[in-house]
């Protein structure tokens, strides 16, 4: 390691871990002014529960941020003292100049895409417990609302509306069910009040049959869900709080029979997003500050880029959620982001001047 590495990289770690400590300080005032002021339930034990909760988060959401602020002043330092130029005066591109702060960002970011499988949304689901039981003194359900699912056998399809499921007793109310062939011609409907899930059966109690050919009863009935219901139950859960890997068992499985699926798909494409950010603000920051030596466009290209990216990386789920469209097109975006920060790369490596 060179002494500018060994510059480089001592001076960022300090600056961030100052700008980190100022964070947290920040995240700490704003929980305890939360449990002050608007918790209806005081308990010092929850209180200290979600200060260390939030706290952590609070670093992982404001990262592109912190590590923005830490680089703009690092470059400060170095225009000042002209290490980039010195450096530049010993054969280093840009790019090799500041390699050790970009691979320390770059080394972050998957450590928060890994930390998003499991820890990051653990923690928001603690956070939102939290807040629903002790600040809205709200229950906290495991409830279905609004469920379809489609399935096929032989020549028929099924398709399946359930009006509210409870994921943890299995009990439902209100199915609908509606028979018609591969060509779409109704041929029956099914009704019932209520009923049993249970693995991957429908057990409808007292249902209605209506067959299109005159003939119709009354009965229990079973249907084939194709899906179990320990799997149905991720759908009780807030997306925000599902490991990754079941939002992709969720897209994976639930499009096969019948689910819209797209606004998990979306969420993966967020949390990858989330996870770069640093990286993606980072690399165009380095390239413009050096480029042009003034940390007043250090600013610039920081909070334009702080605003760019997250605007980027939270279409997927605007598109999806609100919008109602695949989320294909925003990951096209994003992707379209990622290819302009990798340009950035081979600029800094290419250099500026001869």
């Amino acid at each position: 390691m060179s002494v500018f590495d060994r510059y480089m990289l001592s001076n960022f770690l300090k600056i961030t871990l100052v700008v980190l400590c100022v964070s947290v300080a920040l995240t700490l005032l704003y929980s305890l002014t939360e449990l002050v002021t608007t918790f209806k339930v005081k308990d010092l034990s929850i209180g200290i529960r979600y200060c260390l909760y939030l706290m952590p988060l609070g670093v992982y959401i404001m990262f592109p941020l912190i590590t923005g602020i830490s680089v703009t002043v690092l470059l400060r330092r170095v225009f000042s003292r002209n290490l980039d130029l010195i450096a530049q005066s010993f054969g280093l591109s840009p790019l090799r100049f500041s390699l050790p702060v970009i691979g320390t960002v770059l080394l972050f970011s998957v450590l928060f895409l890994l930390l998003n499988e499991s820890f990051i949304p653990g923690l928001f689901r603690e956070v939102w417990y939290i807040e629903k039981v002790f600040k809205k003194k709200e229950e906290v359900g495991s409830v279905v609302e609004d469920l379809w699912l489609v399935r096929k056998a032989g020549n028929k399809r099924y398709f399946v509306f359930v009006d509210s499921l409870d994921t943890r007793t299995g009990r439902f109310a209100n199915i609908f069910l509606l028979i018609t062939s591969e060509e779409g011609k109704v041929s029956g409907v099914v009704e019932g009040m209520r009923g049993v899930w249970s693995g991957r059966v429908l057990k409808v109690e007292e249902g209605k049959v209506y067959s299109f050919d005159g003939e119709s009863k009354r009965g229990d009935l079973t249907l084939d869900a194709g899906i179990d219901l320990r799997e149905v139950s991720l759908f009780a859960e807030k997306i925000e709080h599902l490991r990754t890997s079941s939002l992709l068992t969720l897209y994976r499985k639930g499009g096969a029979v019948g689910f819209d699926t797209d606004r998990y798909l979306a969420e993966v494409l967020f949390r990858g997003g989330m996870s770069f950010l640093s990286f993606l603000v980072v690399v165009p920051l380095i390239k413009h500050a050096l480029k042009r030596r003034s940390v007043r466009t250090s600013f610039l290209v920081l909070l334009l880029h702080l605003v760019l990216g997250w605007l980027v990386v939270i279409s997927p789920k605007v598109v999806s959620v609100k919008v109602g469209l695949p989320p294909l097109f925003p990951g096209l975006l994003m992707l379209a982001f990622f290819l302009y920060v990798l340009k950035g790369v081979y600029d800094l490596g290419k250099g500026f001047r001869v």
